[in-house]
Formats: structure tokens, sequence, C-alpha cells
């Protein structure tokens, strides 16, 4: 058995494999990582485990999930960049300003299809990368996530709540949290869509665009340039690296 941990801004994914199939995937808060002992009860539940690969963009969270792994009795524990290197080669200007995450997914998109890739990956932050046929990673755009924006307008407006993410009945907001609603779902959708198509247009004519992360299932829904969503892509992307 693997297990595979993307650990995020806000949350950390887990998946559990035996061989291809991912038996079992949950989540925890990010902030659970600053307590190992409430970790490392968790994982003790895991005692089928052999191994573990995880990558990781908070770096004071990589080290309270190691150890609470450790203490737990897992026998072998990688860190993605520090142990296991992902096996693209990487085009941008400063490679090591890119995060693991990124590289990863990437990586599982090319792994699948073998070709031109376009990779979404709607979490904390919305990332949008490509990986050539030829496995090299070009680069990617960085934009805010659906909680960011929704945290944003909250808290630098006067008079906007804070609502909770959630399908709009319709296009035309007609209260003010369906308002905010159609404006963070339809508007990221547009944006996804049109820098995807910038995107193919300028160096990837025939790339499979692929989408991933937490909110990619409700994102998705209002966009056209998608070809397939695939939630767990960076943890199968870990499980390619084993």
């Amino acid at each position: 058995m693997m297990l595979t941990i993307d650990i995020g801004n806000t949350t950390i994914h887990l998946g559990v494999f035996e061989g291809r199939r991912l038996r079992t995937f949950f989540s925890l808060p990010t902030s659970m990582a600053r307590t190992p002992n409430r970790l490392r009860s968790r994982f003790a539940r895991l005692s089928s485990v052999d191994e573990v690969i995880l990558c990781s963009v908070v770096p004071w969270a990589t080290s309270g999930v190691v150890r609470a792994l450790r203490q737990a009795g897992v026998p072998r524990v990688r860190v993605v960049g520090h142990d296991v290197r992902v096996p693209l080669k990487n085009r941008y200007r400063y490679p090591r300003q890119v995060g693991q995450d990124r590289l990863v997914g990437a990586y599982a998109a090319w792994k699948v299809y073998r070709r031109d890739c376009i990779v979404c990956d709607f979490g904390t932050a919305i990332t949008i990368d490509i990986v050539t046929k030829a496995g090299e990673y070009l680069g990617g755009i960085i934009a805010p996530g659906l909680e960011i924006s929704l945290d944003a307008l909250a808290t630098r407006t006067a008079l906007l709540p804070k609502v909770e993410l959630r399908r709009p009945p319709e296009l035309l907001g007609r209260d003010t949290a369906n308002s905010i609603r159609s404006g963070l779902l339809y508007g990221c959708a547009a944006l996804c869509d049109g820098l995807v198509t910038q995107l193919k247009r300028s160096y990837a004519p025939k790339a499979v665009v692929v989408a991933t992360g937490g909110a990619s299932s409700l994102v998705t829904s209002y966009m056209q340039t998608i070809d397939h969503v695939t939630p767990h892509l960076v943890l199968d992307g870990l499980r390619h690296l084993s």
C-alpha cells in the first residue's frame, strides 16, 4: 500500500493506493500539521501503508506531517523536491520557483495522455500550466482561487457578506449573495476559458485540457474548454513517482 499526500495552503489531500487503484481518499485541514500528535493518531490507522510520497507548498506543514508519519511508524517517507525529482524538463526561468504540486500535476497529465497538456488546478490559487508531448514543463499562470476571492470581497468591502459558495440559480444575480456567486463562478469560468484559449493558440494548439483540484467539478461545469476532469490528478502523479 502507498499513501500519497498533497499538502496545500488550505487542505491536505491524502490517497491510499493499492497498485494503480485509489482505495481511500480523505482530506485534513493544513492547520492540523501544527499539532503532529493529532496527525499521528490519524496516520496510526493506516497500518497497511508501506510507503509515503508527498509534495507540499507549505514548508512548515511538511515538517509536521513528516514527523507525524515517522512517529506513526511509517517505514519510508519521501518528499518530492528533496528525495525524489519530477522527471520533466523544467523550462521555468527560475525552476525552483515552481510549486512541486504543479510539476506533479503536469507530470500526471503527461503520463496519461503523452501529448501536449494544459492542466487547470482549482485550489486555494488557480494555476494553469503547460507540459509538452516531449515532457517539457513550459510554465503557467497563477490567479486567485474562489475562496480567496470570497474572502477579499467580504473583508475589503463595507457591505458585501461572506457567502457560501454554491451554484447560483441563474447567471443574473437577483440578490447580493447570488450576485456574488454568479460573479465568482461564471467569472472564474470565463477567465479560465479565455486563458486556456490563448495558451492553446500561442503554445499548444492541440493540447488536451485537464482540470483538477477541490473546486474543479464546480467550476468546470461552467467552462467550455475542459476535456477531462480528474479531481485527484496530483495524488495519481505522486503514485507514478514511486
